[in-house]
């Protein structure tokens, strides 16, 4: 079903994992992005193996270097500013916010644990960064124009729930959030005569 649905809307079938984040991402507007979790570096040790075990946070968010070389998906050297901003672990770069990401830590067939990535970035960064590398994604479309902040974690799970369905496997309890200054929601008064 993933897989046809997908072909439908013009998006390549990659494997069941990537195929959820790209359905997950049509079907509520959210960009998820899918690591092998023991291709990232860490300074603590997995714990993905016990049952219940909340995964240590191998990713974060740095800046690159002005004249930073960067190798993306399709092999093709970029140059990156001090204005992008990089998703790394401890060791290596992964690719540039949200745009095109670099085959070291890809799902592939050997995958055994997944970590799922589910953020919002600024729409005015991810625009700057995408026209200065030439590189337009489904995910750096709808970031740009705003994807929905109080989503990203109900977006994880239903792509929790999907790769279950579709590869089988055990969830780690618990998530890893790294949100300094959340958004307060906005009440909305609407009169029912209107």
């Amino acid at each position: 079903m993933l897989r046809s649905t997908l072909e439908k809307v013009g998006i390549r079938s990659i494997n069941n994992v990537v195929d959820v984040t790209n359905y997950v991402m049509l079907e509520v507007g959210q960009p998820l992005h899918a690591f092998d979790y023991h291709l990232l570096q860490r300074s603590q040790p997995s714990r993905l193996a016990e049952a219940g075990g909340t995964p240590a946070l191998p990713s974060s968010s740095a800046a690159p270097k002005d004249g930073e070389k960067f190798k993306t998906l399709d092999n093709v050297e970029r140059t990156l500013t001090s204005e992008m901003l990089l998703i790394a672990d401890e060791t290596k770069r992964h690719r540039p916010r949200r745009h095109h990401g670099r085959s070291n830590t890809e799902i592939n067939d050997r995958t055994t644990d997944v970590l799922i990535e589910s953020a919002y970035f600024s729409p005015t960064n991810i625009r700057r960064t995408s026209k200065a590398l030439g590189l337009r994604s489904e995910s750096s479309y709808r970031f740009e124009r705003g994807a929905d902040i109080g989503i990203c974690d109900w977006a994880s799970q239903r792509a929790s729930q999907l790769i279950l369905e579709t590869a089988g496997g055990q969830l780690a309890e618990g998530i890893v959030d790294a949100y300094p200054k959340p958004v307060e929601p906005k009440q909305i008064a609407l009169r029912h005569h209107r």
